[in-house]
């Protein structure tokens, strides 16, 4: 099929632009074929996904669907979810993600501030999850289900197969390319809703604009049609959605989309996979290295102490790397030896081609940065947040400094307000909260200076240095300001531990829960020939109380001593989304675990 070539002042434009030039090439890979899971990988040609696109844009157009108008998307990710979004930009209507574990509650608030006109979902499970209170949403008028359906008796829900069907031999490319061209910058794109860790959530509005923002990416790390982005993310979330999604098709590069988060499913991603690029969280680094420590645990010990040598020689390059002085030449040929080791792990791990790995949305640790620079992995760090569309600052290759975040990308504005919170105005600043100026008057100023509610510092080569979030600085009776952030992180890499969450605002010292990593702790249990018969067993017995105490307190040396640890609760589970405590991007929602383990907390300071 083809079609005319579009001045690229869109997203969609973007897209169809780069679908041209890679028309007969694989350039989507998933477990998906046709709306149904296979259970292994499917190759989908650009052609193909172009063409279902089409066909989608003129059925929406075909039902009534006008531009600027919303259409909700609650699915987990697979190639429905793309040509879907697609197909909308394509229409001039607004994509609103919402995340496909949301209650029937949380996500009904979505569609209803939205003003969503459809809602396409994954399952029919998924639906039935809406239809409860389809009729109080006045503004829905049907919903669309990816999977395959047999059950066609409920006139509020249709296939998307249908949506397909009905286009079939009325699709215009030219009509449709047309459309394109009239959409103009400060055309809405997408809402996105915050995932609201400190309240109720708020519809970021972002244009295309703010997102061909982010295409300056792509240069600073020359991503080609030679790379493979594996995708975990939620695109429901903007950094998944505009870094895996837009930024792989901006790239041509082919986009593997990943069955999840959980070990497991990233490890077989890797693996069969074995990406060139990594675009993620600190939370998915820290769990690969963890595997990694548990593989090579389990050598003999003269193959630990040789890995472990190799990982103290590439940390010693690292160090003298970062502090811009010169490796002698002995040090360099050791180096270059003990890779032949560390490559086997990367290989055994499916790093061996990653050449970008980039980590933002929380700090990641200097641990985490030298292990994996010594596989021969540099790990990018940088900084933004849904309201900047979302990267504001990223660190380069050749220009990587340890414990910072990177300079501000090219047309973004920043600076350090009286308080110490960063500021940031340019293109890349959404357009505001959706039907809601008091608080988008709230975080934008008659300036245009987006407020970003982080605590950072700019040093003099202009690199930003995020010391934590201002609402989640804890401020102890003492008056003592305390970052949790910096303290929690220190932990990120402990094989023993899954995570911690420091607790103390307006007490008199900093306490903490400690969530276990359970997997490890069975391990250490039965070599010590320790009883359990479950996890609450094993949180419970002293001398597994004992062995968290000491990598806590071990931990705390770090730290002066108003910001040490003084007491701790060993959790007989791990945080997750599924039991509340986490968003889908893995932060913690410090009111709902404050909220949930009240009488926890209340223990630890009761003497």
């Amino acid at each position: 099929m083809d079609y005319p070539t579009l001045e690229e002042t869109s997203v969609v434009a973007v897209g169809l632009n780069r679908f041209k030039e890679c028309w007969d090439d694989v350039r989507l890979v998933s477990m998906y074929r046709g709306g149904r899971h296979t259970g292994q990988w499917q190759n989908h040609l650009t052609s193909e996904v172009a063409d279902e696109i089409l066909h989608l844009t003129t059925a929406w157009r075909m039902i009534g669907l006008r531009p600027q108008e919303c259409v909700a998307i609650m699915s987990r990710n697979r190639p429905r979810w793309l040509t879907t979004s697609i197909s909308l930009l394509a229409r001039n209507a607004v994509t609103v993600p919402i995340y496909p574990t949301l209650t029937t509650e949380a996500a009904a608030f979505i569609l209803r501030d939205s003003d969503a006109k459809y809602l396409v979902v994954d399952t029919m499970d998924q639906a039935r999850k809406i239809l409860p209170v389809f009729d109080e949403l006045k503004g829905l008028r049907k919903i669309f289900v990816m999977d395959p359906m047999s059950d066609r008796t409920d006139p509020r829900v249709g296939a998307y197969d249908d949506l397909i069907a009905m286009a079939r031999g009325k699709v215009d490319a030219d009509d449709v390319c047309r459309e394109a061209r009239d959409i103009v910058g400060d055309d809405v794109a997408v809402i996105v809703y915050t995932s609201g860790t400190t309240g109720r959530p708020k519809g970021v509005v972002l244009t295309n604009t703010n997102i061909l923002s982010q295409r300056i990416a792509l240069e600073y790390f020359g991503f080609s049609r030679h790379d493979v982005f594996l995708n975990h993310l939620p695109f429901s979330h903007s950094f998944g959605l505009t870094a895996d999604m837009f930024g792989s098709i901006g790239a041509r590069a082919t986009l593997a989309i990943a069955e999840g988060m959980a070990p497991r499913q990233i490890r077989h991603a890797l693996t069969t996979i074995r990406p060139t690029v990594l675009m993620s969280v600190p939370r998915l680094f820290e769990k690969i290295y963890v595997q990694v420590q548990q593989v090579v645990s389990q050598k003999p010990p003269r193959v630990q102490a040789i890995f472990n040598a190799a990982l103290d020689v590439g940390k010693r390059v690292f160090d003298l790397k970062t502090e811009g002085k010169r490796v002698p030449a002995a040090l360099a040929l050791k180096y270059v030896l003990m890779r032949r080791i560390t490559s086997k792990v990367r290989k055994q791990a499916g790093l061996d081609r990653v050449r970008i790995a980039y980590a933002g949305g929380a700090p990641t640790s200097r641990e985490l940065c030298c292990f994996f620079q010594s596989l021969g992995i540099d790990i990018y760090q940088g900084y933004g947040l849904t309201e900047t569309s979302p990267i504001a600052n990223v660190n380069l290759p050749g220009k990587n400094k340890l414990g910072t975040v990177g300079p501000p990308i090219l047309g973004v504005e920043e600076k350090i307000a009286e308080d110490g919170e960063i500021l940031i105005r340019g293109d890349n600043v959404m357009k505001g909260y959706h039907s809601n100026p008091e608080a988008t008057a709230e975080v934008i100023d008659d300036q245009g200076w987006f407020h970003t509610g982080d605590i950072g510092a700019i040093d003099d080569d202009g690199y930003l240095r995020i010391l934590d979030r201002k609402k989640e600085l804890i401020i102890t009776s003492g008056g003592k300001n305390i970052a949790p952030q910096a303290i929690e992180s220190a932990f990120n890499t402990d094989v023993y531990i899954e995570r911690v969450v420091v607790i103390g605002d307006g007490r008199k010292y900093l306490c903490a829960l400690v969530c276990p990593n359970f997997q490890m702790l069975r391990r250490w249990a039965r070599e010590r020939d320790i009883q359990f018969d479950s996890d609450a067993d094993l949180a419970a017995h002293p001398e597994i109380v004992r062995l968290i105490e000491d990598r806590v307190w071990e931990v705390n040396k770090g730290f002066a001593r108003f910001e040490q640890i003084k007491k701790i609760a060993v959790m007989d589970h791990e945080f997750s989304e599924e039991t509340g405590e986490l968003t889908p991007t893995l932060k913690v929602k410090r009111r709902v675990v404050d909220s949930t383990y009240s009488q926890t907390i209340a223990s630890l300071y009761s003497e």
